[in-house]
């Protein structure tokens, strides 16, 4: 057996089992379509958010004014949407968010007091405003989201006069102004912390699913999902906090530590398609355990502020130089991961600008029809909700119309994930500020309350959507309770969002519904042409970062279709049934086989055990160009599922691997 030599004893094994439960949990709900990130979690920026929302609700309680309370809100909203990175980025969201919340606040305000006929042209608008800023770039799409939020809120609290409406704004405005105080210049954070975290969660991830295949636990799709959803996910923080002033080198250390996570996936991938297709032996487990102990490790160097990059490098090599060439291609390829890993250290430390793909995409802003159909869903729920509000006679109909606008998914699937989120989340705050209330008797404990919801709120945003909601509504049912006390708060609360939720889920599945037969035709086929792609650049040895890209692109396209093949994934992951989703399940496992082949061969290239074959790589460059361009996918299918092309790969002539796979 390896030994491990990231540890002085047999200690690694505690490395592999830190969160194990909770890990379980998380690609459970990943499975589903539940996202969970928990090294995501920010106790820092949830205290600061805390002081920001505690402070600016002070005037309110002391006035004895509601309209006050928009400070509040606007102190809240202004932490949750504060995007990290440079000051510069950071006032141009922050900036724009107060500016135009206040003035938006203010003349919704003005609007709410007249009757349907003023209204509902406001939410037409409202809607047309948040469903085109789909086409903008992340940070500005929810910049404009929570700027529907704040339309949609003033349509609680009608202002029967200009003075009124001016308090309103100038509330909003203090509030904001206030927050972006605080976060620039009384209390700064670590400006890439959210991004660090992310990295961290992707090195993590690699440990788990290294760890899962040294105890012979082959999930299927479950890490392909994890690690790659991970990795995306990352990749979009690495941009949003980077808007390109004075961030190069933090971008660069950023995506180059990605692009090692990336490498390294795919020797895993690759690892893993050789532990399914000829077994795994008992030097391999210990040598894949090593590994996973020392992706732990990178893990916890990626959420260290200011890590031991030299310790980690050396850590690397040593594993490394410690499997014997007789390891066989198993061992082969966690040696090279290893070896990777280490370089990658090194370079960091050294900050040497490394071989790895940092190119970003370019944001192009165009109205697609996905778009626009997104956004017919959203005008007509905010007018249904509206109506459906206004004839009940609910006091706080603004919360459903804000559950609407926050529900709808350009995605049906999404949006059901979203609706069951939203109504989990709000009927767990309901709850626990039921549970609660008995021991709130006065202001101060309220606002005690308060900063810890606030800090629930801000700390969970990024790691889970339910979490998230948990903690916002038990909080606004406690700042309603205080500044407009009324019996029933909580379960004025849970049945607005539960109608809002609903009648978002109607409208994401009524309105301009998907044709799911049309939409996994077109992901089915748009998988095999990417992994087509990429068994073509490996077989004419294209350039490394090139591959890189053509791979990511694949793995992204075939994650899509898995994901798409589940009709209700959050109940339980049924799946579609019938003919078309069995040829769609096989076709998608024969090409998780296809990927895993090509990445493998990949592999013995870059070792000097293949030349690969040029020739045979044109033609199937050329025939995912014919694909691609609108050519029947049946043939093509047919030869993945039958395993032709992985015959004709394996038919390859590898110099010495016979020997090492049988050794």
């Amino acid at each position: 057996m390896v030994r491990d030599p990231l540890s002085s004893g047999p200690s690694s094994r505690p490395a592999l089992n830190r969160g194990r439960p909770f890990d379980f949990l998380t690609q459970f709900l990943a499975r589903h379509s539940v996202p969970v990130s928990p090294e995501q979690i920010a106790p820092a920026e949830g205290s600061r958010a805390a002081v920001a929302t505690v402070v600016a609700l002070l005037p309110a309680i002391y006035e004895h004014q509601a309209v006050l309370a928009w400070a509040a809100f606007a102190a809240f909203w202004s932490c949750l949407i504060e995007p990290g990175g440079t000051a510069r980025e950071q006032l141009r969201i922050l900036g724009l968010f107060t500016v135009a919340g206040a003035i938006l606040g203010g003349v919704t305000s003005l609007i709410a007091v007249y009757p349907l006929w003023g209204v509902l042209p406001w939410l037409v608008l409202t809607g047309l405003l948040v469903g085109m800023a789909r086409a903008l770039t992340p940070s500005m799409a929810l910049l404009c989201v929570l700027l529907g939020c704040v339309m949609l809120a003033g349509t609680g609290f009608p202002a029967h006069g200009l003075q009124d409406a001016l308090v309103i704004g100038g509330a909003f405005g203090g509030g904001g102004l206030w927050a972006t105080l605080l976060c620039l210049v009384i209390w700064p954070l670590h400006p890439y912390a959210p991004a660090r975290r992310a990295v961290g969660g992707c090195y993590r991830l690699l440990s788990v699913m290294a760890g899962e295949i040294a105890a012979g636990r082959l999930q299927e799709t479950v890490h392909r999902q994890n690690v790659r959803t991970a990795i995306e996910r990352a990749r979009g923080m690495a941009l949003q906090i980077d808007a390109g002033h004075a961030s190069y080198g933090m971008r660069g250390r950023l995506i180059a530590s990605l692009a090692g996570a990336e490498r390294l996936f795919t020797a895993m991938l690759a690892v893993e398609h050789l532990v399914e297709t000829r077994g795994l032996d008992f030097e391999a487990r210990g040598t894949l355990a090593a590994f996973s102990a020392l992706c732990q490790h990178a893990s916890d160097a990626a959420l260290d502020p200011a890590p031991d990059l030299g310790h980690l490098a050396s850590e690397g090599l040593a594993l490394a130089g410690s499997i014997p060439a007789t390891a066989g291609p198993i061992g082969e390829l966690v040696a090279t991961s290893a070896r990777t890993l280490g370089t990658l250290a090194e370079g960091l430390a050294q900050k040497e600008r490394l071989p790895f793909d940092a190119e970003l995409p370019r944001h192009v802003a165009r109205l697609t029809p996905a778009i626009w159909q997104h956004t017919l869903r959203l005008v007509v729920g905010l007018l249904a909700t509206y109506m459906t509000t206004w004839w009940l006679g609910l006091d706080y109909g603004f919360w459903a119309l804000v559950a609407v606008l926050l529900v709808i998914q350009p995605s049906g699937q999404t949006t059901l994930v979203r609706a069951l989120e939203r109504v989990l989340g709000t009927v767990g705050g309901g709850v626990l500020a039921l549970l609660l209330t008995p021991f709130l008797p006065g202001s101060a404990q309220m606002l005690a309350a308060v900063a810890v919801f606030v800090i629930g709120a801000i700390a969970m945003r990024a790691v889970n959507y339910t979490m998230l909601v948990v903690f916002i509504s038990a909080q606004f049912i406690v700042v309603t309770e205080m500044i407009m006390p009324s019996q029933g708060v909580a379960w004025m609360r849970m049945l607005d969002n539960t109608l809002g939720s609903v009648i978002g889920l109607l409208c994401a599945f009524i309105v301009c519904p998907q044709r799911r037969g049309q939409d996994m035709d077109g992901l089915l086929q748009t998988a095999v042409v990417g992994n087509l792609r990429y068994l073509a650049a490996v077989l004419k040895r294209e350039d490394p970062v090139m591959t890189d890209r053509i791979q990511r692109q694949a793995g992204i396209d075939t994650t899509r279709a898995e994901f798409a093949r589940g009709s209700l994934p959050v109940l339980g992951g049924v799946s579609a049934v019938g003919e078309r989703a069995t040829q769609a399940h096989a076709l998608l496992r024969a090409l998780r086989r296809l990927s895993g082949e090509a990445t493998l061969l990949r592999f013995d290239i870059s070792a000097g055990l293949c030349e690969g074959d040029a020739q045979a790589g044109e033609r199937w460059s050329a025939t995912a160009a014919a694909l691609e361009a609108g050519g029947p996918l049946a043939d093509v299918a047919l030869k993945i599922q039958n395993g032709e092309i992985m015959a004709e790969i394996a038919a390859l002539e590898r110099a010495g691997r016979g020997d090492r796979a049988a050794s």
